[in-house]
């Protein structure tokens, strides 16, 4: 009862203009779909709109989407510079309910750019892809990493990287991608691996491959033993799914990038790119979009 007349009542003063009208931005998945989110945002504040964050992704499920690992709100913990604001739930219902933009990046994705015209009151739910150097310019311009995120682990591990010349990170995706999914395509295959591994083998004079993975049992028994890789690799396993955002500036600190589906190897290359910087991507149609993003890309 009370809850129906505060949104009537917030409802009313947003009609007559007596409460800013706002743009609400969904936020949901992992620490990098955190950041892509983050930035849509971002585009609309630097244009002088009040936003803010529908959270709510996070407390009413928080999973991938096979319910198996979990997905929390990190964006913070891995950027605690950022200025945020996150929704209230009269917001949110409110927003959802009236003003839903539906977005050009779902299982079809279109060129239709006219979301970035639109004003307030809007909610922009769904997947949203944009032009790849706005994006790329606005990413360089808000991420950075920062001293005190890692735990006391994580960071010894991070020296270690940094002391190696030719380190390699490689992000092995599992979890709710090991099998195809339209947005992302096939699965990257053994061979890849194989011929990325080899590919630094034959590029680096001494290489060394930290591998990353929701699944670093798998990585362990099925995907090692077959890449030619022996005495210069290692599976980092120190961060579950819920410390996915200290894996981020692991694989960050890597001088070079071997990625596969989904994001996480991408943006760690992307937040220390570099014209010395090997970033292997997955040869296929999904992926061609970094084409055009990274400043030295090598597909395989």
């Amino acid at each position: 009862m009370f809850g129906d007349l505060k949104r009537n009542i917030y409802r009313c003063l947003l009609n007559r203009g007596l409460l800013r009208s706002k743009v609400v931005v969904l936020m949901d998945g992992g620490v990098c779909s955190q950041m892509h989110q983050y930035l849509l945002g971002y585009l609309y504040r630097k244009a002088g709109f009040s936003v803010c964050y529908d959270l709510t992704f996070y407390k009413e499920w928080g999973l991938d989407i096979n319910n198996e690992f979990v997905r929390n709100f990190d964006l913070l913990k891995a950027f605690p510079y950022l200025k945020f604001e996150e929704a209230s739930e009269v917001e949110v219902d409110i927003y959802k309910k009236e003003y839903f933009y539906a977005g050009n990046d779902g299982d079809i994705r279109t060129n239709d750019m006219s979301f970035l015209r639109l004003v307030p009151p809007i909610y922009l739910g769904g997947y949203y892809h944009f032009p790849s150097k706005q994006w790329l310019e606005t990413f360089q311009s808000l991420y950075r990493m920062v001293d005190g995120v890692l735990d006391a682990a994580s960071q010894i591990k991070c020296i270690e990287i940094e002391e190696r010349i030719d380190s390699v990170g490689v992000h092995v995706r599992r979890g709710d991608l090991k099998e195809e999914v339209s947005s992302y395509g096939a699965p990257a295959s053994l061979d890849y691996f194989i011929s990325a591994t080899a590919f630094f083998k034959e590029k680096l004079h001494k290489p060394y491959f930290y591998f990353f993975s929701d699944e670093p049992e798998w990585v362990k028994m099925d995907l090692l033993p077959r890449l030619p890789v022996k005495n210069c690799a290692e599976v980092v396993d120190i961060n579950g799914s819920d410390k996915g955002y200290m894996d981020l500036y692991l694989l960050a600190h890597c001088k070079h990038q071997i990625t596969t589906k989904g994001t996480l190897g991408k943006f760690g290359a992307l937040l220390v790119d570099a014209p010395d910087k090997y970033v292997v991507l997955y040869n296929d149609e999904t992926q061609q979009y970094w084409k055009i993003l990274f400043q030295n890309p090598v597909f395989i």
